[in-house]
């Protein structure tokens, strides 16, 4: 069965839309607040920084309080709608046991002879996150080269989200060996290509929040069908 259909159908189906929704309003309401009081405190702070200096005159101009602002605002709008998204995926990575569960019981009936260790996940998950924040320095020092900064900032922000999703994913999907088989060797073409589209689609502000449950759902069923050669039968 075409892995798309089945996904939006579970996606689509109440318990799973329940699931969607309560991380999304609360990732909604933390982070519209940190939006709003974040960019309270900066102003409060470059006006500190700035009344009675030397600078104060500079900054009295128009089109210089209009660059800080819109500047502010395009670099809070990127770290707001990344960061809501990993706290989503977050909230989310105590949902997918369960989701995984049902797809499992409802098409493929497939039995986990060994889990996947606890501590192997963790493990890869402090890999990842150091991994990122080696990135994230090197980009952070090519601030000086605006585009190729960003650049590496939104590739940053695609290996931690591909990362992350994989791992939450595969180990609740595939037992130890499986597991370790898969991550021998670079993840497989189709699924760098999926994740990409998802996180492309998580740089649409709202979005990403809402449709975290559906990449799990989506990459559930694509784990069971190119990674353990499972046909999918509905059974019920």
């Amino acid at each position: 069965m075409n892995i798309l259909y089945l996904s939006l159908q579970d996606f689509l189906s109440r318990p799973f839309l329940k699931f969607s929704t309560l991380p999304f309003l609360i990732s909604l309401v933390i982070f519209a607040l940190l939006v709003y009081y974040s960019y309270d405190i900066f102003f409060s702070y470059i006006e500190d920084v700035v009344s009675g200096s030397f600078m104060a005159w500079f900054f009295s101009f128009s089109i210089v309080q209009f660059s800080l602002a819109f500047l502010s605002a395009i670099g809070g709008f990127f770290i707001v709608v990344f960061a809501s998204v990993f706290f989503t995926m977050f909230i989310i990575s105590f949902l997918t046991p369960y989701i995984v569960k049902k797809i499992n019981q409802k098409y493929y009936n497939h039995s986990i002879q060994k889990e996947v260790n606890s501590l192997e996940i963790l493990l890869k998950t402090f890999k990842f996150l150091l991994i990122s924040c080696v990135l994230f320095a090197v980009a952070t020092f090519l601030l000086i080269i605006p585009f190729v900064s960003i650049v590496i900032y939104y590739g940053v922000f695609y290996y931690l989200f591909h990362k992350l999703l994989l791992l939450d994913v595969l180990s609740n999907v595939l037992d130890k060996n499986n597991f370790d088989d898969f991550y021998k060797n670079s993840s497989p073409l189709y699924f760098k290509i999926i994740t990409l589209v998802f996180f492309t689609l998580s740089s649409i502000p709202l979005l990403g929040l809402f449709l975290q449950v559906f990449y799990v759902i989506f990459l559930t069923h694509l784990s069971y069908q190119k990674i353990l050669k499972l046909k999918a039968n509905n059974n019920g």
